[in-house]
């Protein structure tokens, strides 16, 4: 008993006494805060941007797990065990791919994707396993052994240095007593069947204590068995005059406390968590005599060395909230408050528009994020700002950004959606780009664009079949702009130019656009152009916009009409089309045109410049030139070098639809939303 108390009594301590200067000699005293890793002063030691709940911690190491969806490594590859992950005393940060386990004893296995098979490496990034040797499943090590499966599907284990037995030679040593079980972790206390009865007895003291035939004991530990988390108390069940009870013992044997409580935690400390009855929707934190100390709507234990902490959440009253939401307090495993979440709003900082949370420490210093009215800003591009609620029927204040902050807020923007991206991998694929202006980016190798100052570019290549390239002005999310490639072939604007001069040709035309928009809404009522469509010969482009409205029914049965528009610019390449749109969301339907003339902020690569006289024959030129298919490829039969017009391109038919590249040009040109990623925001 004077044990567990020294052990409770130093770790409360340990942490008084803990100062920033000492945080780097005793990693032990982390707190882990969704992607952070925080010392007790609040000071981040490690900030795990993107990878939310990826730290953990295992024998003495804080395990930071970087992760994507890329390839990592493969078996064919030059074993990279040394540069699969970075150690920095106590810190093991994994980089991408899911690799890499811990499995312990300065233990890790290397996984290869491609073959599905295993290696053990030491924390120092060297071989264990004899070389050649590979398993499909290497499990954690426990007492100095993992229990492995083999090539061939056989089990058994290998031990410290990499060599594999049949059996685990704990078991052959391990003397099981039928008759006795654990009772806590640090198996000093058992309950054992002793003369028709139910006997705890303290394996180091020899006292024993009856306390009835009944009583079984609790298997509530659910963390590492090799490390001892027992407190100072522990759980029994038993029965008094028929009822289930719990019972609260020490080491000494005796009863302190019992109840007939539906549900209890272990004692890690000096505090354990209980709900009284099965309709109570809260947790109490209750000490050893069973006072209440606190309420909470929930709680989740993590384990940190010999302790663990407790995370207890108090729901927010759903009201004013859109998915309700809770708040988060950080308690020790004495229940002690070691920092806490608040909401920061209007009142707290004018750049708050939207309730922000932040971590608290005990003298309400905010820990948590450093920079608020950032933050706060940042809701312009990672929220919706002026968007419709239906959830709530409400509408969410304008983030409006000073402009003397726009620059730097694009740029924190995008530094923190970069931190995403984990650019330390190894044979990693492309992944998301983020860009703020001044800047240039390669589109396709074709072209050029240039980002001017005060505004944000993003791209996704794995959605290269929808519209994948956005821009907005830095200051607002409700003025998108999609960027789509076309690889259609070559078309002759000068013979194009005559059917848009033909005043019945172009009102065909103009019909076309029209039809798909009044047929994709079933109650359509009116539409008008903003912008007829236009053929610029002269610097190869073309423009076009509308606005249509249509009714909707809202949840609550109440009708509304809803606007949306589209503004589409098209530049002509040598043989693609760079389609720029308007991304047509109704709720911003009001937002403007296009501030740029933004084929003047595109630069065609000399290789694909677009050829004002050319002098094309079919003879010279294989199907292979064409992105579409033979079936729709016109190859003789009009002498045309590439299968359709422009007009033709416009005018959907059904010759079309066999043709994806076709397919998605049509999406870009005509209202198809669910070709456009992002209809709320870049950062969403």
């Amino acid at each position: 008993m004077i044990r567990k108390i020294l052990k409770s009594a130093l770790y409360l301590i340990s942490l008084a006494c803990f100062s920033m200067s000492s945080y780097a000699n005793d990693a032990r005293l982390y707190i882990p805060y969704k992607n952070l890793l925080l010392d007790s002063s609040g000071k981040v030691i490690v900030n795990n941007e993107g990878d939310g709940n990826s730290i953990t911690y295992r024998d003495h190491y804080w395990i930071i797990q970087k992760s994507n969806d890329v390839f990592f490594n493969n078996f064919n590859q030059v074993n990279n065990f040394e540069y699969s992950f970075d150690k920095q005393g106590d810190i093991l940060t994994f980089k991408p791919g899911g690799s890499l386990t811990y499995l312990g004893n300065e233990r890790i296995a290397y996984y290869y994707q491609d073959t599905e098979v295993s290696v053990l490496i030491d924390t120092d990034g060297h071989l264990i396993t004899p070389k050649g040797v590979y398993y499909k499943k290497i499990n954690p090590f426990n007492n100095g052994y993992a229990e492995v499966k083999t090539q061939d599907n056989k089990r058994g284990y290998i031990d410290l240095q990499g060599q594999f037995v049949s059996k685990n030679p704990n078991e052959l040593n391990t003397k099981y007593n039928p008759h006795c079980q654990d009772a806590t972790l640090d198996k000093i206390m058992q309950l054992c069947d002793k003369h028709n009865s139910k006997y705890l007895i303290n394996k180091k003291t020899g006292k024993e204590v009856d306390i009835g035939k009944r009583a079984w004991e609790m298997n509530s530990y659910h963390f590492d068995n090799n490390v001892d988390l027992s407190g100072q108390y522990f759980w029994v069940q038993n029965y008094q005059d028929n009822y289930m009870v719990y019972q609260l013992y020490d080491y000494e044997g005796t009863m302190l406390y019992e109840n007939s409580f539906y549900q209890v935690a272990p004692f890690y400390g000096s505090v354990s968590w209980v709900k009284k009855d099965s309709n109570e929707d809260k947790y109490r934190l209750i000490n050893a005599t069973g006072e209440t100390l606190d309420k909470y709507d929930n709680y989740s234990t993590v384990q940190v060395g010999d302790h663990v902490l407790f995370y207890a959440k108090t729901k927010l009253p759903e009201k004013g909230y859109k998915d309700g939401g809770f708040l988060t307090k950080i308690l020790d495993q004495d229940g002690h408050v070691l920092f806490y979440e608040d909401k920061i709003d209007e009142t707290q900082n004018s750049a708050c528009k939207q309730d922000l949370i932040v971590l608290k420490d005990t003298q309400d210093n905010i820990v948590w994020p450093l920079d608020i009215e950032k933050e706060c800003l940042l809701n312009r591009y990672v929220d919706e700002s002026v968007v419709i609620d239906t959830w709530m029927d409400k509408k969410y204040k304008v983030v409006d950004i000073p402009k003397d902050k726009i620059g730097e807020i694009a740029n924190y923007f995008v530094t923190k959606k970069q931190n995403d991206k984990n650019t330390n991998t190894i044979n990693h694929t492309k992944n998301e780009t983020y860009l703020a202006g001044p800047e240039t980016v390669n589109i396709k190798d074709i072209a050029d664009l240039t980002i001017p100052n005060g505004y944000i570019y993003y791209e996704w290549p794995s959605l290269e079949k929808n519209c994948n390239r956005f821009l907005m002005p830095a200051y607002s999310n409700n003025n998108q702009l999609c960027i789509s490639v076309h690889n259609v072939g070559y078309i002759d604007l000068k013979a194009e130019k005559k059917q848009f001069d033909n005043p019945e040709r172009l009102q065909e035309i103009k019909n076309n656009l029209q039809r798909k928009v009044i047929n994709y809404r079933n109650r359509y009522q009116h539409f008008e152009w903003l912008i007829e469509p236009q053929l610029d010969v002269e610097n190869h482009t073309m423009k076009f916009g509308y606005r249509y409205f249509f009714e909707r029914i809202r949840e609550n049965n109440r009708q509304e009409v809803i606007t949306g528009q589209i503004i589409a610019q098209v530049i002509f390449v040598k043989d693609h089309m760079i389609v720029l749109t308007t991304p047509p969301n109704n709720m911003l339907a009001n937002s403007a045109l296009m501030e740029f003339d933004w084929a003047k902020q595109i630069k065609v690569r000399p290789e694909y410049q677009f050829d004002k006289q050319p002098v094309y024959r079919c003879s010279q030129f294989a199907l292979t030139d064409s992105a579409l298919s033979t079936a729709n490829f016109d190859y003789l039969n009009k002498g045309r070098c590439f299968p359709i017009s422009l007009t033709e391109l416009i005018d959907e038919t059904e010759q079309q639809n066999d043709s994806e590249e076709l397919t998605n040009l049509q999406n870009a040109l005509f209202f198809e939303p669910f070709y456009y990623h992002s209809d709320t925001g870049i950062g969403r």
